[in-house]
């Protein structure tokens, strides 16, 4: 039997499929390496002959994946979605069931929405199958995937998920309806394992794709020792995303040792009473902390911040854009609060008629599809704006920019990254 696992064609704008992550390719300058897609074929491949065809990451047209699939001829197509792409993903899978071949499709709005999409198995209601055991999966098929390249260097990187599932009850987050509130990792003998053949392969690059991934603070140590016993820190590099709240100076220092270089944090908001409206679970005074230690290992920080969350004015807004100056970070990221189908902003959002537009292709990571009373979506955009150009737009911010990036990255910019970012923050 053969099986083909296909990231769909972009019609117009690239967007990354990833889970949480459901954005258009300007939002980090480069789309994200799609490792669900290589978990899947990792296990397929066990059994059936598989094909990954990554039309996002290999920039395949949709009349060349038709051509494709025509050749392969798969028994059966696994097809990634996302929101913002669904129509279109739809569109897909009935042209590949025309070509003979049996679809089934997997992501955040497939999951939260399987009986409006006639994607549903009989007596199936989009509930959760988790893994009982994650050290039992094979490896993910990323020497299966196109080459990515990370955006600051320019070498090749892929993501690495080792946990899965997530404990906290943010509003705005669909984690826990595609992973679960339990959260579940490899071990770190595993991730070792798995680690050393992405070396093999010539992925010197790879950051954790993980919610938490310094939930499990033993873990993480043994991850990092282990790193380090196995000299995998002195040709590789990489980063990882966690939570301001588990994270500590011990864990600091040993993950800059393994040469982590780089520490992504959630920080969603200046404004704790916006914090807590949207139940993230943090202060400020802990992100400051967590900012602060990373620094004092010498490893960069990202900050995460989401624009027009329930609860927010411009006045906090303000707030938000100069805590994420005062923090000092190398690079933040402002996201527009976005109500993905399956997380609890999104039954707040229709609850309250807040939608702005109810056009999946605008249910995305950069674009305002919420519109409150006392804070229009036209002031969200504008504010979202704002806070691009006051944070990056100053001496410190392209400085840090600068010194992340390697020459041929820097000689990238004034023909791709500076005008496709400009174009993408101020649409």
């Amino acid at each position: 039997m053969k099986v083909l696992i296909l990231n769909p064609p972009a019609f117009g704008t690239k967007f990354t499929r990833e889970g949480r992550c459901q954005s258009e390719a300007d939002t980090w300058l480069e789309n994200f390496p799609p490792s669900t897609l290589a978990s899947i074929a990792g296990s397929t491949r066990e059994k059936y002959k598989t094909k990954l065809l990554d039309c996002i990451g290999s920039n395949i047209s949709f009349k060349q994946m038709i051509n494709e699939i025509k050749s392969f001829k798969p028994d059966f197509t696994i097809i990634d979605t996302s929101t913002p792409t669904i129509n279109s993903d739809l569109k897909v899978a009935e042209e590949v069931k025309k070509l003979g071949s049996k679809t089934i499709m997997y992501g955040e709005h497939i999951t939260a929405k399987p009986k409006s999409k006639g994607v549903a198995f009989d007596n199936f209601d989009g509930g959760i199958w988790q893994e009982p055991d994650l050290d039992k999966l094979p490896f993910p098929a990323y020497d299966l995937l196109p080459d990515y390249k990370y955006p600051l260097t320019l070498e090749k990187w892929t993501f690495v998920r080792s946990g899965r599932g997530c404990p906290f009850n943010c509003h705005y987050c669909v984690v826990p309806l595609m992973s679960g509130r339990k959260t579940r990792y490899h071990s770190a003998e595993y991730m070792l394992k798995q680690l050393q053949w992405i070396d093999s392969i010539g992925i010197h690059v790879w950051m954790f794709w993980d919610e938490l991934a310094t939930l499990n603070k033993k873990r993480m140590l043994d991850l990092c020792n282990g790193i380090i016993r196995l000299g995998l820190n002195k040709k590789n590099k990489w980063f990882c995303t966690t939570r301001v709240d588990v994270f500590d100076e011990e864990l600091a220092k040993n993950m800059s040792k393994a040469n982590c270089k780089m520490v992504a944090f959630g920080l969603e908001s200046g404004n704790q009473k916006v914090l807590d409206q949207n139940e993230k679970q943090i202060t400020i005074q802990q992100a400051e902390t967590a900012v602060r230690l990373a620094k004092k290992y010498k490893m960069r920080t990202i900050g995460h911040f989401i624009l027009g969350l329930p609860g927010s004015t411009e006045e906090t807004e303000h707030q938000t854009i100069n805590l994420a100056k005062k923090l000092k970070l190398d690079f933040a990221q402002f996201y527009i609060a976005t109500p993905f189908p399956g997380s609890r902003l999104y039954k707040t959002v229709i609850e309250n008629n807040w939608f702005k537009d109810k056009n999946w292709k605008k249910i995305e990571q950069g674009s305002v599809s919420i519109s409150y009373p006392h804070f229009p979506a036209s002031r969200i955009h504008h504010m979202r704006r704002k806070a691009y150009l006051n944070f990056y737009l100053r001496p410190s911010a392209i400085i840090k920019g600068l010194t992340a990036m390697s020459p041929k990255a820097i000689l990238k910019m004034p023909f791709s990254y500076i005008p496709t970012f400009f174009r993408w923050m101020t649409k």
